[in-house]
């Protein structure tokens, strides 16, 4: 399923290439702290970029918990950044709860780990269609 994502494209495109960037400069093995840092200063060159921000997880109204993205893009794109032998399904499902709970439409998982950089799109299609915005 796809949606009408034209105004993201441009952001998705710079960001796609920011990943490369980083792992074509620092390359695979290093700890995922430092490509944290390495891509939240490529980004901030063009984008504004929060770091570690903690969104409030509610259950009934209360508190009940904190979840924190590793970096936000512009109050509109999460990146979860990973430095491990493979992506799994509880990184994607990791990701679809950080944005349901931040309500952020877009999400991506990058893996800096390996030879080949890796990394997922995920759009929040719960948060597309209660904004009302179109479905293809």
């Amino acid at each position: 399923m796809k949606w009408g994502d034209s105004k993201f494209r441009p952001v998705t495109e710079e960001i796609i290439k920011a990943f490369f960037k980083v792992h074509n400069e620092l390359g695979p093995g290093l700890l995922e702290g430092v490509y944290h840092k390495a891509l939240f200063l490529e980004l901030s060159k063009e984008f504004n970029v929060q770091s570690e921000m903690a969104f409030p997880v509610l259950y009934e109204g209360k508190e009940v918990g904190r979840y924190i993205p590793d970096l936000i893009v512009n109050n509109k794109i999460i990146i979860e950044l990973k430095a491990i032998e493979t992506l799994s399904a509880n990184h994607k499902a990791q990701l679809i709860a950080q944005l349901r709970i931040t309500k952020v439409l877009i999400g991506f998982l990058v893996n800096f780990a390996n030879k080949s950089l890796e990394f997922n799109r995920l759009d929040n299609f719960y948060q597309l269609e209660k904004d009302g915005l179109k479905l293809d």
